[in-house]
């Protein structure tokens, strides 16, 4: 036999982990990594005060009356009775989630002593942040790599002020998680090239058989349809005419908007394009975020866009097939969506409640200036270092890389648009900071719309490191990041209550008093802090190191995860004994004997007292209310007293106020003033026998 020579082909390269998972596994294993992060022990400890026990009781409300238009805060001498700063969507969320919960119409002290009362109002607001890791994840895996996508996700939901914010039930993430969404999928639409889309049809009908059709159908259905009927039903216009009383009910006020709906529904079947279904997509989110916001909702993404089209001069995209014809149909979705609940409201209460949300609450804190901080360009700069701590390390390097980056696209697999995302980022990040920067009203949370755009520029950019063995952004990240990691730490750490930064990204307590509230000696958290530095600066170095570049990435990105569950689950619920009024409420109603026994809340100004006792102190008759707050409140309540002869009362009060307090009950009723909770270091719990 002769010798034979047999070729051997080489085996083909083993595919990356990810890319050995599905679309839809990799996109269930992401949002379990999130419900992960942010669900366990989100409900573990009490409200903060003032925003998430303020608009709590508003949701509250809505809940008690069945009125899902009007928002009310009864509640404080100091307030009027609506509550007209936010739009509606934050609230229909909580009252949706606490009649699920059971505690849409809670009997007395229910709120104070179960523990559902915080899931129910945390939950929904967790889940929102979820739609903000989705869209970086989408628009990242589908134009960069699948691995770029997930680091997107994790750098995003580890940032420290994103996270918190998930975990407060305030309107901010309902405003920036649909927001997200739909700058990425505006994204998509930009850079999709894709062929028509296939049809299906039933009789003479037909339309584009795609899941983002039906997604797009609905999601416009779920958001529009509910409010209409519910408009129709709720609303009554009343109003004069030529001297003559006319009324007509909300249907008719709707019919437009059902109009509009059909109108949609008959222009969306048209669709041929599946960059146009994304932009309706993207229309119904940026309705769902001015609902949640106001005018940022829609502003800001118009913003981004025009930022990234003018800077790169990619107008032309805008001309490919029923591009312009999306976005007028998406700028349908969204009228659809937003305007008819600012419609009824204007209805129902005229222009006082278009000033307060539109004039005063929009124009005045960005041109003139509200109640808040002031500041330049540079306001955000060092509280962005505590927001997105550890990522602090690679963000400059990040930022300057996306300019000295080679716009040559490496990989294979992907269209050449690895640089055009890596902008995106950057310019949504910069465009959003500018923005903020420029009202005149400033808040440390503010900056929250500009961090996925961030995200997405550090993913690219790690993404880059982690294909390339060297690269000088890897050395770029340790000269420029390792110095600004060492700053943050040390401003953390240099004070035992310097830690308290980190409730200044989503409460404002440091516009009442710079140095913040009394720090519990008990808590020291410069240790932690220390060891969490430390150990993402090793990380940070081994990215530099071309052999341990990937395990550095890896190294960073757990880092960032463990510092996230100890920031939510440690930090928080160790700390919110200090922001909580959630145990006076509760020692109250397991000690009284009944309502026999008021609770006074006298120079309180925090919402914590009006959330968990379910405003059982203010409403009913003028003379009952046990709220004294402003003008000739120490006569007011020692009025109350001396009418209240021969009871126990409680007290929720300042620790500062107590010995004051003292001195306004009679005189024979001062030595039973007695302490009956005092574990929040602010506030406290009294009784007194009058």
């Amino acid at each position: 036999m002769s010798d034979q020579t047999h070729t051997l082909s080489p085996s083909p390269p083993p595919r990356p982990w990810l890319d050995r998972l599905s679309e839809r596994q990799t996109v269930g294993l992401l949002l379990l990594f999130g419900l992960l992060l942010y669900i366990p022990f989100a409900g573990s400890y009490g409200l903060w005060d003032p925003w998430e026990t303020h608009y709590g009781e508003v949701a509250r409300q809505m809940s008690k009356r069945g009125d899902y238009i009007g928002l009310y805060w009864p509640g404080s001498p100091l307030d009027q009775e609506h509550f007209w700063s936010k739009p509606v969507f934050t609230f229909w969320l909580m009252s949706f989630s606490l009649s699920l919960a059971g505690l849409g119409n809670a009997g007395s002290g229910q709120l104070a002593l179960s523990s559902a009362t915080e899931w129910a109002l945390r939950v929904p607001f967790c889940l929102m942040a979820l739609t903000a890791l989705y869209g970086v994840y989408l628009v990242a895996a589908r134009f960069v790599s699948r691995r770029a996508g997930v680091l997107a996700a994790v750098v995003l939901a580890t940032m420290p002020m994103f996270s918190l914010i998930a975990r407060q039930a305030m309107t901010d993430m309902p405003f920036v998680g649909p927001m997200t969404l739909a700058l990425a999928l505006c994204a998509l639409a930009i850079f999709d090239e894709s062929p028509e889309l296939p049809r299906k049809s039933w009789g003479k009908l037909s339309w584009p058989h795609h899941p983002a059709f039906y997604i797009a159908l609905g999601l416009f259905l779920l958001a529009a349809v509910p409010q209409l009927v519910l408009d129709s039903i709720q609303l009554i216009w009343r109003f004069r005419l030529g001297g003559r009383p006319f009324t007509l009910p909300g249907v008719v006020v709707m019919l437009p908007y059902f109009a509009g709906a059909f109108a949609l529904l008959y222009y969306l079947h048209r669709v041929r394009q599946r960059a146009a279904l994304y932009l309706v997509i993207a229309g119904v989110l940026a309705a769902i975020a001015t609902l949640a916001k106001g005018l940022a909702g829609l502003g800001l993404p118009v913003i981004v866009l025009f930022a990234y089209l003018a800077f790169t001069w990619n107008w032309r995209r805008l001309t490919r097939p029923q591009m312009i014809y999306g976005l007028l149909v998406a700028l349908l979705a969204c009228a659809v969506v937003a305007i008819p609940w600012h419609h009824a409201m204007l209805i129902r209460y005229g222009k006082p409640f278009w000033n307060e949300l539109y004039g005063d609450n929009h124009w005045r804190r960005l041109v003139l200036g509200r109640h808040g901080d002031r500041g330049t360009f540079d306001y955000f700069l060092r509280e962005l270092g505590f927001a997105i701590l550890p990522w602090v390390a690679a963000a400059p390097a990040a930022l300057s890389w996306v300019i000295l980056r080679p716009f040559k696209n490496e990989s294979a697999t992907k269209p050449a648009y690895r640089q055009e995302i890596f902008w995106f980022g950057a310019i949504w990040f910069v465009s959003a900071y500018a923005v903020v920067s420029m009202s005149m009203t400033k808040f440390h949370h503010y900056i929250l719309p500009s961090l996925p755009g961030l995200a997405l520029a550090i993913a690219c950019f790690l993404d880059d490191i982690w294909d390339k063995r060297r690269l000088p952004g890897a050395k770029l990240m340790a000269l420029t990041g390792l110095p600004v990691l060492a700053l943050v730490t040390w401003d953390l750490t240099r004070t035992q209550n310097a830690v308290q930064r980190f409730l200044w990204l989503f409460s404002y307590d440091y516009v009442n008093d710079p140095k913040g509230r009394a720090w519990p000696p008990q808590l020291d958290y410069r240790v932690p802090m220390l060891i969490f530095a430390a150990a993402a600066g090793l990380a940070t170095l081994a990215v530099a190191w071309p052999r341990l570049r990937r395990w550095g990435v890896v190294a960073l990105s757990v880092v960032a995860i463990g510092f996230t569950f100890f920031l939510l689950n440690v930090y928080m619920k160790e700390t919110s004994q200090i922001w909580s009024q959630k145990a006076l409420f509760a020692t109250y109603y397991r000690e009284r004997t009944g309502p026999q026994e008021p609770l006074i809340a006298w120079q309180m100004y925090w919402r914590g007292e009006t959330f968990y006792t379910q405003n059982e102190i203010y409403e009913g008759p003028q003379e009952n209310r046990t709220v004294f707050l402003g003008n000739r409140n120490a006569e007011d309540l020692q009025a109350y007293l001396g009418r209240s002869a021969g009871k126990r009362v409680f007290f929720v009060v300042e620790r500062a106020r107590l010995d004051r307090l003292r001195a306004l009950l009679p005189e024979a009723a001062r030595t039973s003033l007695t302490i009956r909770n005092d574990t929040n270091n602010k506030f406290l719990l009294a009784s007194a026998q009058l």
